[in-house]
């Protein structure tokens, strides 16, 4: 679509543009509204970020390897693949893991309550996600399945996607998808402040989405098992996970509410 811009006469990838910009969007909201809610301060709000980047790029690059363990076996050279694989591709649930783990790290190493970062980043994870997509619509990764319905997309000079092919619009609907999570979470933040409401309820919208979205990818290389992909099996996982997450949030809101009630009795 838009592999490549130019920007100071200098040639540089769209993808790799797209989610720097979407990532110092996603901090500046995080450090500078989110943070005041939880009162931690924001500079441990950005540098707890900066350990979640790097997790997020360990995560995801270490998630598209063993997802593609059997091509990385049957290839006949096994190095020169696996540098490939280094040197391109990601699989967000790796990130996302990997991100949260960063940031657990960052709180244990400065001793700063892990609950209170996590509050903090989680809403925007959506939004970073969001704009993260439409680098790969730019890139032609992540693209759909052949599609010549409303919508449709065709790529004429991407390196990643099969060109003068109409595809599926996956980027741009989970783009949208990503951006109304958002939305929804920035409403409900003020009422689930001090619980993982918030966290469980993101899980919950995030891996539907996910998973009705995979059946129309059209990128296969990415693990089937038992007719559903590696991502959908995370889906499946991150939904029961996010809504014991949401139920146990709720329950300590409960109690928290009846203890307050108490004291002011």
């Amino acid at each position: 679509m838009l592999p490549y811009i130019n920007i100071f006469g200098r040639q540089i990838a769209t993808y790799g543009f797209i989610i720097v910009l979407g990532i110092i969007i996603g901090t500046m909201i995080a450090v500078f509204y989110f943070s005041k809610f939880n009162k931690v301060k924001r500079d441990d709000v950005f540098y707890s970020i900066l350990y979640g980047i790097i997790g997020i790029v360990v995560g995801a690059k270490l998630l598209y390897i063993l997802t593609n363990i059997p091509l990385l076996v049957q290839s006949e050279n096994i190095l020169d693949t696996l540098l490939q694989m280094l040197s391109g591709g990601f699989v967000f649930y790796g990130g996302l893991i990997g991100g949260i783990l960063g940031i657990f790290i960052y709180a244990k190493q400065f001793k700063i309550e892990f609950k209170s970062l996590l509050l903090t980043i989680v809403p925007v994870i959506p939004l970073v996600h969001a704009i993260g997509r439409i680098g790969c619509l730019c890139a032609g990764c992540c693209y759909g399945m052949e599609y010549h319905g409303f919508g449709a997309i065709t790529f004429h000079n991407s390196l990643i996607a099969p060109n003068e092919i109409p595809l599926f619009p996956t980027q741009i609907l989970e783009s949208i998808c990503n951006l109304l999570i958002f939305v929804i979470l920035t409403i409900t933040y003020k009422k689930y402040i001090g619980t993982y409401k918030t966290v469980g309820l993101y899980c919950m919208l995030y891996s539907i989405i996910r998973f009705i979205l995979e059946f129309f990818r059209g990128d296969l290389i990415r693990g089937i098992y038992l007719g559903i992909s590696t991502s959908q099996w995370i889906s499946i996982a991150l939904l029961i996970l996010g809504f014991v997450i949401f139920i146990k949030g709720e329950k300590n809101n409960e109690n928290g509410v009846r203890n307050k009630s108490v004291r002011n009795r």
